[in-house]
């Protein structure tokens, strides 16, 4: 199996992620990380599972929040581009997963969009 690169946003999406349901208070906190935790297992353990759309990107959600893991093939590796909320215009998120994309440099894909 491919090995798993996160963009250098990852780590800080999943800090604000986990700071905002932190003001519901440290369980809410708390129960996010474990939707979170089980969610990027079912990703490790099958990344294929979540449907290809047609940007290139998979997505798998964090049950009961409006937050989702995105993620993309490359040759070498699953991109992990982020863990957003789903909650805002599509076009700005699709943008912000292309500019953490051409921020990785060369993934080796062929075409954005190509849904392979």
């Amino acid at each position: 199996m491919k090995p798993f690169q996160a963009s250098a946003a990852y780590a800080t999406d999943l800090q604000l992620a986990y700071d905002y349901f932190k003001l519901g208070g440290p369980r809410a906190a708390e129960r996010f990380w474990e939707r979170y935790e089980r969610a990027w297992a079912s990703i490790r353990a099958q990344p294929e599972s979540c449907r290809l759309r047609l940007s290139g990107w998979r997505q798998k959600a964090v049950p009961q929040s409006s937050y989702a893991i995105f993620y993309r093939e490359t040759p070498a590796f699953w991109f992990l581009g982020g863990v957003l909320s789903t909650v805002q215009d599509p076009d700005l998120l699709q943008a912000r997963l292309l500019i953490r994309e051409v921020g990785a440099g060369d993934l080796g894909t062929s075409q954005r969009g190509d849904p392979r």
